[in-house]
């Protein structure tokens, strides 16, 4: 049998999987989202729930693991894991290409914002960033590496090996300046939700509560507001975000800069990782384009 790189599991194989560990009645399993990991709606007779299936090598059992602790340490503001039936935080599954970690969420409550969106709906946004930062700050949960200048690495060389000899030279010359900048800077160090974003959260009433701690870790906290920087409603985001705990001059200066980081990131994923989930026509799909311009961009405002 050839070796496969990523393999869709049988949902009536998988529903009965899901009952068998964690003893409850699945009525239905419907994929959802299938690109890193594989996202499943489970219908069970006390409502929707979230099961999350790592790809082969992505993440290891326990990481998931810590990805639920996490959670239970944020409280309200994140979805829940939900327990396996011997307790345990996340389960593993044999598949054609190997063991996939899995775990299983409350759905959760309200629903994703649309558009327009209000400043109040940022301002509660950034209050419930804090409010998970805050909480991951008095939680005794161990490490879990996330080096925002990873991406400065080798992902860095790849990219540099799929664009032209002019964006070559102006993206080297922009990661040392980012490097430099932020080895001056003393930053904010902690437990980062890893992507904060409009997709990643559900408008509750008065509340956010956020859910996907995939690319969670432990590194420089300005790194989680990196995305919302760029709407017309950061400011918004940032007055809910110092509501609840401080968010210092240095942190927001290194927040520019931090973006040319999460930009040489996102186009690895585009350029390298996501070919290999859905093929190089997703390349046309225009993320790939779009990041390429925001790096541009940045090169010259931050040159």
């Amino acid at each position: 049998m050839i070796a496969t790189y990523r393999s869709l599991a049988d949902p009536e194989a998988l529903a009965a999987a899901i009952d068998q560990a964690y003893r409850i009645r699945v009525r239905s399993c419907v994929l959802l989202r299938s690109l890193v990991n594989d996202v499943y709606r489970i219908e069970t007779a006390d409502g929707p729930l979230a099961f999350k299936l790592y790809r082969t090598g992505h993440r290891t059992l326990d990481e998931v693991g810590w990805e639920v602790r996490v959670a239970a340490a944020a409280g309200p503001v994140m979805a829940q894991g939900v327990p396996l039936a011997d307790g345990s935080a996340a389960g593993q599954i044999q598949t054609a290409e190997g063991v996939r970690p899995y775990s299983l969420w409350q759905w959760a409550g309200g629903r994703k914002p649309e558009p327009p969106f209000s400043d109040d709906l940022f301002r509660r946004y950034g209050a419930g960033t804090a409010e998970f930062h805050a909480a991951c700050d008095k939680a005794d949960l161990p490490p879990r590496r996330f080096d925002v200048l990873d991406a400065l690495g080798w992902p860095l060389d790849e990219v540099l090996d799929r664009v032209g000899a002019a964006d070559r030279v102006t993206f080297t010359r922009l990661v040392a300046a980012a490097r430099a900048r932020l080895s001056d800077l003393e930053l904010d160090h902690g437990i980062c939700h890893g992507d904060v974003s409009l997709d990643n959260l559900h408008s509750d009433g008065g509340r956010v509560v956020f859910y996907d701690l995939d690319r969670a870790g432990t590194g420089w906290r300005a790194a989680d507001l990196t995305g919302v920087s760029s709407t017309p409603s950061f400011a918004a985001f940032l007055d809910g975000y110092r509501s609840v705990r401080p968010f210092g001059d240095e942190d927001l200066a290194a927040i520019p800069w931090l973006s040319v980081v999460d930009l040489i990131g996102n186009l690895h994923f585009h350029l390298v990782d996501k070919p290999k989930l859905r093929g190089t026509e997703s390349i046309g799909e225009g993320w790939a384009d779009r990041e390429l311009q925001a790096l541009r961009a940045a090169a010259v405002r931050l040159g």
